[in-house]
């Protein structure tokens, strides 16, 4: 397979690509069925909801670019990644995790697998000598779910007080570009805002816009699937607003 994936996180609007893939794209997929040996009836197996998802990435941030660096035109310092996972962990804050998986020729594949929100439960760096510079980590995903419980609108009753008035909020205009926008796509989308590979084509499809960079840049929107699975970085005349948060 190569480096032909990406693993992309995101959180509060942030999307980071890790600069060095793993030597495995990691899978995570168990269940939490149990077993039993009812009397008369002998083994037999209850379903059960699945367990959290847990994933395992040891690879390592390079001090310096070098040729088979994932990202050459937004290279960061280990020190950046270091921040950003250990924020995440120590805030117990979710992000994203997203795998994004492509052929040689920069078409995706698979892109119902949109990931999932996770909890950073371990991050381990290390530096080793003769590798100065570079920071060795072994980081470990644990599946968020969302336990906030639901709030329920109850109407009132005749004859009470009225509420207070709320001020309506303002309105985005119809068919304004912002960060959470419904579009469709409709041109190529880039790993980066500078059109590096791989690419990848809309070709009508449904996508969300999660951030938005200098308008300089030749593709400054950034593209994900409705369910907020990265895709990439596009023109703006590229997208038609269907809606705006």
């Amino acid at each position: 397979m190569g480096n032909n994936f990406g693993l992309f996180f995101t959180r509060d609007g942030t999307v980071i690509r890790l600069p060095v893939n793993p030597e495995k794209l990691p899978v995570a997929r168990d269940n939490d069925n149990g077993d039993y040996n009812v009397l008369g009836i002998g083994p037999i197996m209850v379903p059960r909801t699945p367990k959290q998802r847990v994933v395992t990435i040891s690879s390592f941030f390079p001090g310096r670019p070098f040729s088979g660096i994932l990202t050459p035109n937004e290279f960061k310092t280990p020190e950046f990644y270091i921040r950003f996972f250990e924020s995440a962990m120590n805030d117990k804050a979710p992000v994203l995790y997203t795998p994004v998986r492509y052929y040689e020729d920069g078409e995706p594949f698979m892109t119902g697998d949109s990931g999932f929100p996770a909890l950073v439960t371990q991050f381990n760096t290390e530096e080793r000598g003769g590798e100065t510079g570079d920071f060795y980590y072994d980081l470990t995903l644990t599946e968020y779910r969302d336990y906030t419980p639901r709030t329920i609108q109850v109407q009132q009753a005749a004859n009470t007080a009225p509420a207070a008035s709320v001020e309506p909020a303002r309105d985005i205009p119809a068919g304004q570009l912002v960060v959470g926008s419904l579009c469709t796509a409709n041109g190529p989308y880039y790993y980066t805002s500078y059109g590096d590979e791989p690419h990848g084509n809309g070709k009508g499809r449904r996508v969300a816009v999660s951030r938005i960079v200098d308008a300089t840049r030749a593709y400054p929107i950034h593209v994900t699937t409705e369910s907020g699975g990265a895709l990439g970085w596009m023109k703006k005349d590229a997208l038609q607003v269907v809606s705006s948060t």
